[in-house]
């Protein structure tokens, strides 16, 4: 017989850590940030700056880096809310 009482041991909560994926999603998503608000400041600085600056926006490019931002954001959105609380 033991003289401690027995005692009902509790499961640690596992925390699972980001995945390499997640993590380059998100990489990926600050680039691409960063990446449109230069460009807007740089189109912006060159069509104020100046009265004989054409500016010329690539659509397809609008699409990719948002696309990009976009991703980052609803995974971040759809990992905050699957977190537990």
């Amino acid at each position: 017989m033991s003289r401690f009482a027995r005692t009902r041991v509790t499961p640690r909560a596992t925390t699972r850590s980001r995945s390499v994926l997640v993590w380059a999603v998100y990489a990926l998503g600050a680039l691409a940030a960063l990446v449109l608000i230069a460009s807007a400041l740089f189109t912006a600085g060159g069509y104020f700056g100046s009265d004989d600056t054409t500016v010329s926006i690539s659509p397809l490019a609008i699409f990719v880096w948002g696309a990009l931002v976009a991703l980052a954001v609803a995974t971040w959105l759809w990992r905050r809310r699957k977190a537990p609380r």
